[in-house]
């Protein structure tokens, strides 16, 4: 291994440096678009124009993420036709190519309107084609993974992140434009060198018997054929994502940000990490599966706190109160939905391109829809017939009702496999809660997901061998049955994570069962364990 292209990480194993790499894709957006902390976006430019107003706010304020849900839109309605993205090595340095070039003109002087338009239009063009590819290959990446790499990298990457931002925040000129134009590039490289090391997997990281390899891969294809069957199986958490991010974009427009360079904006991200850290841990370690519903029961709360903030403090202190909300919220937000993508992605019911193409096309249609509400409410306030006050509180009665519509769709990108519906026999609908021995049962104890070999059949027979061999040594080692339950889903390769979401317990719990499992079978690691059974 070349040096410097690992660190020392859980349990001794290297992580490769590459693979925090959307770091640099989400300190981009974050720099260019959520925060501007370089200085001279064109959109300042236009001011002098007799045509400035409503249409040249929502020009320079929409066309950037209304180019990036074109292309994704065009990415997945493609797929069928054209393949996955990093099918096509050329995209590999195209999208981050043209979302570098794209950097620069958003921030080029030209001293006259219709030039700075066209230049604008062209920097937003750019921005949509090469931020949308990396956006959807970046989550083919997280989509092979195992969900443990996948809480390990997503919230590590968001943090450094942040950081990132942090740094830019405190050069100017076009030090700041320099720098940020480089983190595409950065961004790209990492993706072409950690792809190399997934794609040779079959599936994703997940599935490890050939039985349910098959299983994902009959669901995957038939999810490819049909896009918008995957969109309908998201269910009303695409509604959720998209006006979670309106409201952040409202939320944000309260306050005009000071010097970048100041304290209070760089403390902006000190909050942001932290809350990133909370909600993180909150998350990844709690007894809950993957549900937009949890990503509401804290945004809903949060939101609502900042536009409160306007109320109860007034436009100043309350205004800033809510532009540290919406930044950290943000965050945040990214970082869980990237997780949310990837899970939902590895269930089969979507592919990687769907789940996190249509993902991402809810996060820039909020984010467009926000732009708008944004410069519309702003009118309203400038012209009298609004006021700060009426603008929050409208929002958190909207948010409010929102919220409690897509808390009553608990299958939200739920993390039911198809590969387990198969096996069981049954479409989506059929599965209730999955918990104890029937998460066991018919989440897992059936799919055969043993370290076999590709051409070894391990359909339900074998499944039911596999699972009388479990019981047998669940015996004589004495294990409970809870742990005899840790112990099958390990016996098939699931990870802590995987087990923490079939079982409903936390991760500490769940890792807690399998050391006591590794302890009482004499061995060291899964796939001594797997031997062991097989």
């Amino acid at each position: 291994m070349k040096p410097g292209a690992w660190l020392s990480s859980r349990a001794g194993k290297p992580v490769m440096l590459r693979r925090f790499g959307w770091s640099f894709l989400l300190a981009w957006v974050f720099c260019v678009f959520y925060t501007q902390v370089v200085d001279g976006y064109v959109s300042d430019q236009a001011i002098v124009h007799p045509l400035e107003g409503l249409g040249v706010q929502l020009l320079f304020g929409g066309l950037p993420v209304f180019s990036s849900v074109i292309a994704l839109t065009l990415i997945v309605c493609l797929e069928n036709r054209l393949g996955a993205p990093v099918a096509h090595p050329r995209l590999f340095w195209l999208a981050p190519a043209a979302t570098a070039l794209s950097t620069p003109l958003f921030y080029l002087p030209t001293g006259d309107f219709a030039v700075t338009v066209g230049v604008f239009v062209a920097a937003s063009l750019l921005t949509g084609f090469g931020s949308g590819f990396m956006w959807v290959m970046w989550g083919e990446y997280y989509a092979k993974i195992t969900q443990e790499d996948a809480e390990f990298l997503a919230p590590v990457s968001a943090v450094v992140a942040a950081v990132l931002v942090l740094v830019v925040s405190s050069m100017s000129g076009w030090v700041a434009v320099a720098v940020v134009t480089l983190l595409p590039l950065a961004s790209g490289a990492c993706l072409a060198f950690s792809w190399r090391d997934v794609q040779g997997q079959e599936a994703t990281a997940e599935h490890w018997g050939a039985f349910e390899q098959r299983a994902y891969n009959d669901a995957r294809d038939r999810a490819q054929r049909n896009p918008f069957g995957a969109l309908r199986a998201m269910g009303r958490g695409g509604l959720g994502v998209m006006v979670a991010c309106l409201f952040v974009c409202v939320e944000g427009t309260f306050y005009e940000a000071p010097d970048k360079t100041s304290w209070p904006f760089q403390f902006v991200f000190v909050v942001s990490i932290a809350f990133m850290v909370v909600v993180a841990v909150a998350s990844t370690m709690g007894p809950r599966r993957i549900a937009m519903s949890f990503l509401y029961r804290w945004m809903c709360p949060v939101l609502v706190v900042g536009f409160a903030s306007v109320v109860l403090f007034g436009p100043d202190m309350g205004g800033y109160c809510a532009y540290v909300v919406s930044i950290a919220a943000r965050f945040a937000f990214i970082l869980i939905t990237q997780l949310y993508f990837a899970r939902f992605a590895a269930t089969g019911k979507a592919t990687a391109v769907q789940s996190f193409g249509f993902g991402w096309i809810f996060v820039h249609l909020g984010d467009f829809l926000g732009v708008v509400a944004s410069v519309l409410l702003g009118e309203g306030v400038l012209q009298g017939a609004l006021s700060l006050d009426q603008v929050a509180a409208g929002s958190m009665a909207v948010l409010v009702l929102v919220t409690m519509y897509v808390l009553n769709d608990e299958k939200s990108f739920s993390a039911e496999t198809a590969a387990g519906m198969a096996q069981a026999g049954c479409g989506p609908d059929a599965f209730g809660p999955m918990g104890g021995a029937a998460a066991l049962q018919r989440a897992d104890g059936q799919d055969g997901a043993g370290s076999l070999s590709a051409g070894e059949e391990d359909g339900p027979q074998q499944s039911d061998a596999l699972g009388e061999r479990i019981q047998e040594l669940a015996a004589q080692y004495a294990l409970t049955p809870r742990e005899t339950e840790v112990f099958g889903l390990l016996a098939r390769g699931r990870s802590v994570p995987y087990i923490r979401d079939a079982l409903v317990i936390s991760k500490e719990t769940a890792a807690t069962h399998a050391k006591h499992v590794y302890a009482k079978l004499g061995v060291h690691s899964r796939q001594e364990l797997i031997d062991l059974v097989h």
